[in-house]
This record gives C-alpha cells, structure tokens and sequence, in this order.
C-alpha cells in the first residue's frame, strides 16, 4: 500500500497505521462515494436528497392528493405528516418510499385521513 504510514500509541498498545496518497490508484478512499440518502434528484451531494427523491417519486407515482403531504428525513428515515384522503393512500405512498435508494424506515407523524 503506498501512502504514509504513521505510528501510533494509544493506552501502550502501538502500532501503524497507512494513510493513502492520492496518487490516483484503484484504493478505496474515505469520502470518496456520497452515502445514499444525501443523493439528490440529479447525483450530486444533496443534504436533504433522500426527502427530495422521495417528494418526486411520490408525485410521479401517486395520485393527485399529495399535495398535502410533507416528507422530510433524519438520516436515512423518511418522516410523513399531512394529510390524505384514505388509509389506502398511506400504504400506497408508505411502500412508494419503502423503495428508493437509501430508505431504512417510513415514519408517519400526524398524518390526518380526510375519507370522502
């Protein structure tokens, strides 16, 4: 492995430890890839891109009634709050977000159910 290589001691336990140069080798690199719920619409290194990419796949897949739906993220958790007019929508749109990239769990907070 090129790179530097840098001794440690810590509690009298030594050892070393190799920091990789950025020569442009194959080796895998911290902060290389971006972590899959900061991707955003288009790829890039978005902070709220899982809540986005959410927000669009639930606006091209479901029905009109989303208007009144919220969608924010805490890391890699999707939170719903709104509105919507059946149970049905919410277990639609619950399993929409269930399927992108990045998504672990689906909270709904507060979500209010208009049945007409």
């Amino acid at each position: 492995m090129n790179g530097l290589a840098v001794a440690t001691a810590l509690d009298g336990v030594s050892g070393t430890c190799q920091i990789p140069d950025d020569s442009g080798s194959d080796q895998c690199h911290w902060f290389v890839s971006i972590p899959p719920e900061r991707i955003g619409l288009h790829g890039e290194f978005d902070y709220h891109g899982l809540s986005k990419r959410v927000s669009h796949c639930l606006n091209a897949q479901a029905d009109d009634a989303l208007g009144r739906l919220k969608v924010r993220q805490r890391g890699r958790v999707v939170v719903l709050s709104g509105q919507l007019g059946c149970a049905h929508q919410l277990s639609k749109v619950v399993n929409l977000a269930l399927s992108i990239d990045g998504v672990d769990e689906v909270e709904t907070r507060g979500i209010a159910l208009i049945e007409a």
